[in-house]
């Protein structure tokens, strides 16, 4: 079930790339971030008073929310200002390139063992990225160089969930997490700008969907799952984003897909395939020596 919910998150994910491009041009990026996790935050706040307020009192929690939600203003802010200056292609394998600096973290900071399957997974992953969405006509601008902070802040955030989530209550660090990032989107739309921009009908129905789906359904799962899977598994199933961003854009745009971004879909694919079943068997045979012995 959490693999499943991963990939859900992937395809709601591939489904804002476009809707991000096309908001971010008639409302300023730093309030499309405000509104998503403020919308987020108020949501679950009102969940958890309702059912048990007294959890929402954790400290531990807070904490913990608080750093991820800074982390997680840094991934919007950086993506969303990124897509003014750079194409949806270089946001997304850049954003995807989280998938190499997870183990380099891991590592580096929690002595964490990477095995050879790990890397094998990572890399294979990395180039069907590059086939998938790199388009070379475009050349590398400022906003693949903002867009590179997404990566790095992602990368932190899925290392960080891995190790909160063990200490404190899952639900309220995501609740903490929404309201930090509320917190320092709003700081960064007060020192840029004048006045709290019009909302067309349209951008208010994305900023809905940002918020309600691409933010507290997506972020929840994130976190909450992390209990349970590996932070590299989470970034290698994460990394499918553009596959399921390529997915809707020919279901609702009618675009296809050239050899090469086949070639590449196939190969993350076959990345999180190959991982997830060499470590099923690597699971397997640790579980019969032990019971033999």
């Amino acid at each position: 079930m959490y693999i499943f919910l991963l990939f859900l998150v992937s395809l709601i994910w591939g489904s804002t790339f476009f809707i991000i491009k096309d908001t971010v041009t008639t409302v300023d990026e730093s309030f499309i971030v405000f509104v998503r996790t403020g919308l987020a935050f108020f949501a679950l706040l009102i969940y958890n008073l309702l059912k048990n307020p007294q959890k929402i009192k954790q400290k531990k929690a807070f904490f913990y929310g608080t750093i991820l939600g800074f982390l997680l203003a840094s991934i919007y802010l950086s993506q969303t200002i990124g897509l003014k200056f750079t194409s949806t292609g270089h946001s997304a394998f850049i954003t995807g390139s989280a998938v190499v600096i997870v183990p380099f973290l891991l590592f580096t900071l929690f002595k964490h063992k990477i095995f050879k399957i790990d890397l094998a997974s990572v890399g294979i992953v990395l180039v069907g990225l590059f086939f998938l969405t790199y388009d070379l006509e475009t050349d590398i601008n400022i906003g693949d160089i903002i867009t590179l902070i997404t990566a790095i802040s992602l990368a932190f955030h899925i290392v960080f969930a891995q190790r909160f989530v063990k200490k404190a209550d899952a639900g309220i660090i995501v609740l903490y997490q929404f309201m930090g990032a509320m917190v320092a989107s709003l700081v960064a739309f007060m020192f840029t700008n004048n006045g709290i921009p019009e909302i067309s009908v349209n951008s208010g129905f994305s900023l809905l969907y940002l918020g309600l789906i691409g933010t507290l359904v997506c972020y929840f799962i994130t976190v909450w799952v992390q209990q349970y899977v590996p932070a590299i598994k989470v970034s290698l199933i994460l990394a499918t984003e553009p596959v399921f961003a390529a997915l809707c854009s020919f279901i609702f745009i009618n675009e296809t897909l050239n050899p090469q971004e086949l070639l590449g879909a196939t190969l993350i694919l076959s990345g999180v395939i190959i991982h997830n079943w060499v470590k099923h068997r690597i699971k397997r045979k640790a579980a019969r020596l032990a019971h033999r012995n």
